[in-house]
């Protein structure tokens, strides 16, 4: 996750257009799987169902492949 983007989920500020999708996979490279949740709850009636499911289902795979790992 860049400097910026990890700046603009601490402070919850979007100063720069970037997909929920890319977001969350920056949250999951920097191990902050868990703050998916506060990401999507931040979208909130911007994102469809469908593309917030999709998101959860990604976390959910990324937190499991994790503890099979660790």
């Amino acid at each position: 996750m860049s400097a910026l983007t990890k700046l603009e989920f601490e402070r919850d500020v979007n100063c720069i257009e970037i997909s929920l999708f890319a977001q969350c996979r920056a949250l999951i490279s920097e191990g902050m799987a868990t703050e998916i949740d506060q990401l999507i709850e931040r979208a909130g009636g911007s994102e469809s169902e469908v593309e917030l499911d999709k998101i959860r289902l990604i976390k959910e795979v990324a937190l499991g492949s994790k503890a099979l790992v660790g």
